[in-house]
């Protein structure tokens, strides 16, 4: 079965779609950040800058971000990142990702996520992928288990987020346990 999206780099196109599906979900998507966004963050200006930054840093193997994009109407309504790259020996790095709200509940960041992860493993080589989640965050747990993630373990107040001192449950794949 075809997917029903499609992961892309971001292009300086997208900026306006992008800052329009961030100013839609701003609250949802800060409520899980650690750091919030300053007003700054939510202008055309802002996100033009994060494109080329993260275009940047792309090539530099130090940072990758594709946006989710609806395959029949080409809308973006997400995004899957991987961050704190590590290198040989490690070749290890964390993935992210965020939903437009009005998506969720449908599978479709699960098919988002096993696009992005076969290509983390394909074509940027890595080894290990990990992610930690809230343990609230149910529907980010299903994403990783669709996808083949196992939980790891437990992070005991982990990150100070929204007042307080979070657990993080600690996910991975590692490249020889994914199925395409």
């Amino acid at each position: 079965m075809e997917s029903r999206v499609v992961i892309r780099p971001y292009i300086e196109e997208d900026a306006q779609e992008l800052l329009e599906m961030n100013v839609r979900n701003r609250n949802h998507f800060e409520y899980w950040m650690p750091l919030k966004p300053t007003d700054e963050h939510y202008t055309l200006e802002a996100h033009m800058k994060r494109i080329r930054e993260t275009t940047c840093k792309m090539q530099e193997d130090r940072y990758y971000a594709y946006g989710v994009f609806l395959r029949e109407t080409n809308e973006l309504i997400g995004e899957v990142s991987a961050s704190f790259i590590q290198r040989f020996p490690a070749q290890t790095c964390m993935i992210g990702y965020q939903l437009d709200r009005q998506y969720n509940g449908r599978g479709l960041m699960a098919e988002a996520v096993r696009q992005a992860v076969e290509s983390f493993f394909d074509k940027h080589d890595f080894h290990r992928l990990r992610a930690e989640v809230m343990p609230e965050n149910q529907g980010s747990i299903r994403v990783l288990e669709k996808v083949g993630f196992r939980q790891e373990g437990l992070a005991k107040k982990s990150l100070y987020i929204n007042g307080s001192w979070e657990d993080f449950l600690l996910f991975a794949l590692l490249k020889e346990e994914f199925l395409t």
